[in-house]
């Protein structure tokens, strides 16, 4: 989840920049702005882990302990930030759709929730998010300009990853809870109906990839129905198999929206 949208954005800004260089030229801030934002994006994504492991604490010292990481991690993100801005400030926009998303994380988690569907879809929107906001950094425009591709990219990527949160949870958390099966089975049917839709309405080109894609989420929704139904004859699906098993359409649905985005 945290590292397959920022592959997908490496491998085709670097792309793009070869592409560039040898054509109209390449400025030094497309560059800067993509390093900087990875740099930002993780190491801010270390801070917060950090500071869930602070809200999980139950006594002072392992509080303290566990904060340590955050006066490394923070600062460093913090300065990455700032370097983005200065190579592309245009990028700020983007505040306002990771403030709301990673304030719906944090809240969950200092209220003692950091594993609820409110917080796992919230993290994972906003992990998708990077693909337009490096596609916006490598090609150095508007948030007006960015492609199609990029954000149909972006959906795509959001609804598969948002659907791997209810599909562990039902073989976990709520595997006895009734008619939460059944629920994740609907969040994944309504994930390929609504990238079926936004692909139709965004006018986007349908190539292979973007078939592709719809074929992962129609592979999600298959195994959203069968790993439970195989766990109910008996067979052990631990949170560990599950994500073994998640390896093959994590890999396709990293490659196609490489694909997508070529």
């Amino acid at each position: 989840m945290l590292i397959a949208p920022a592959v997908v954005g490496t491998v085709t800004s670097i792309t793009y920049f070869f592409t560039s260089f040898y054509s109209t030229g390449l400025s030094w801030r497309s560059p800067l702005a993509v390093f900087a934002t990875l740099l930002a994006w993780f190491f801010g994504y270390f801070t917060f882990f950090a500071l869930t492991l602070v809200a999980k604490a139950r006594t002072p010292q392992r509080r303290r302990a566990y904060a340590r990481p955050i006066y490394a991690y923070g600062p460093i993100a913090a300065l990455a930030g700032v370097i983005v801005l200065i190579a592309h400030p245009a990028l700020i926009v983007w505040a306002l759709f990771f403030g709301p998303l990673m304030s719906v994380a944090l809240w969950e988690t200092f209220h003692g929730r950091p594993r609820s569907m409110a917080s796992g879809i919230s993290t994972t929107l906003a992990s998708a998010l990077l693909i337009p906001v490096l596609w916006m950094a490598a090609h150095h425009v508007g948030f007006s300009a960015i492609g199609k591709q990029a954000w149909i990219s972006y959906i795509f990527l959001a609804l598969y990853f948002s659907g791997t949160v209810p599909l562990v949870k039902s073989m976990v958390r709520e595997r006895n809870t009734p008619g939460f099966v059944r629920l994740s089975i609907m969040i994944h049917a309504g994930a390929l109906i609504v990238f079926l839709a936004a692909s139709a309405i965004s006018g986007v080109h349908i190539t292979v990839p973007i078939i592709l894609m719809a074929v992962v989420l129609a592979l999600a929704l298959l195994r959203a129905w069968w790993i439970p139904h195989d766990a109910a004859r008996g067979n052990t699906w631990t949170a560990k198999r599950v994500g073994k098993r998640e390896t093959p359409l994590v890999v396709a649905a990293t490659l196609v929206t490489i694909a997508a985005l070529w």
